[in-house]
Formats: C-alpha cells, structure tokens, sequence
C-alpha cells in the first residue's frame, strides 16, 4: 500500500500545483487585451465593469429593443427578409456580445455553486477517508480518500472558454483558493497516512 500511496499523493500534490499556477496566470499575469479591441472598446469596458448580471441586462435590454425593432421595420418591407448579412452590424454586434456575456455569467455563476458544493463533498470523503484509515480499515479508508480527492481536482480544475467579467474573475478567485486549501488539506493527509515514511509498517 505504501507504493499506491505515495503514486497517489504524488500525482494529486501534481495536479493541484499545475492548476493552482494556472489559476494565478490567468487571473493575474494572463494579456487580455488584443489589437482589435479599439473597434469594440467602449462595449467590451463596460461588459467588464459590470458588476452584476442586472447591470449587463440593464445594457442589453434597450439593444434588444432597437434589434426587434430593426427587424420589424425590414419585415414590414420584405416579409422574407433574413437577417444573416447584418450579424455584424449594428444593433446586431452589440446585442449579440451582450447576449453571449449574459449567459457567460450566468454559466459562471451555475458553475461557482456547483464548485463549492462538490468541493465540499470531496472535504468531507476526504475527513472521512482519514478517520477510517487511521481508525477502521486503511482500505477503506484509501477508497474515501481517493474519491474525495477526485472531486477536489476535478472541480477546481482550470477554466479555459468565457467572457471576461467580474463573475469569470470571482470564479477564478474561488478555483484558485479552493486549489491552495486542498493543496494544504493534502499535505495534512499525506502526513497523517505517512505516504513518505519508511517507519510505518507496510501494510499487507
């Protein structure tokens, strides 16, 4: 067993370093800027200023209003107008980018409970698998500890697609803290299990 568990911790302690450097980059050291952006700057500033997902509605719903009314007004003159040719053009660009950082933060905001929630769950398998190592039976007490850990890594693994806004950065603060309190909870249990000492029986 001493084997699996040092393979084990080795490969959690590199999977929660990689990401937890990531996470960093990303929220602090990562250009987000591109050439093109003085063609869409005042609206990209204010998709991120946003403080809330009512703030981007508060933006979106008088572009909303003028698209729907574009698309009437070349309606009533061709009621087989399409409107493929106008995507990037006005009202249709803003309205569009406005739409797609709404469900980008709404995504963001999905995935933020789903974060705590699971990584919660894994803190707890991870509690329990130590208590039963130490106390029951150290297989069991192995299985506990690599399903929590499982769900540890996953869910404070790297996003990588979104838009960039305050929700996108707040779900990198809370994957980056979350990423550093597992890489100190694995620490504890790499201790408690004895991963890396060869005083402890090998167990059979």
């Amino acid at each position: 067993m001493k084997a699996l568990q040092r393979t084990l911790a080795i490969l959690a302690t590199l999977f929660l370093v990689v990401q937890t450097v990531r996470h960093a980059y990303v929220l602090w050291l990562e250009p987000r800027d591109s050439v093109l952006d003085k063609y869409d700057r005042p609206l990209k500033d204010q998709i991120a200023a946003a403080g809330s997902v009512a703030e981007l509605l508060a933006r979106y719903d008088p572009v909303r209003r003028e698209v729907d009314r574009v698309k009437a007004s070349r309606r009533a003159a061709d009621p087989k107008a399409t409107f493929e040719d106008m995507r990037d053009a006005e009202p249709f660009k803003s309205e569009a980018s406005l739409r797609e950082a709404i469900q980008s933060w709404e995504e963001r905001a999905k995935e933020i409970h789903s974060l705590r929630f699971y990584w919660l769950v894994g803190f707890a398998l991870v509690v329990l698998g130590s208590a039963s190592y130490l106390r029951a039976n150290p297989w069991v007490g192995m299985t506990l500890l690599i399903a929590g850990y499982s769900e540890v890594i996953y869910w404070t693994t790297p996003t990588f697609l979104g838009a960039v806004t305050t929700e996108f950065d707040r779900l990198l603060v809370n994957k980056l803290v979350l990423s550093l309190v597992s890489l100190s909870v694995l620490a504890v249990t790499i201790r408690l299990v004895g991963a890396f000492t060869d005083t402890q029986q090998e167990l059979k």
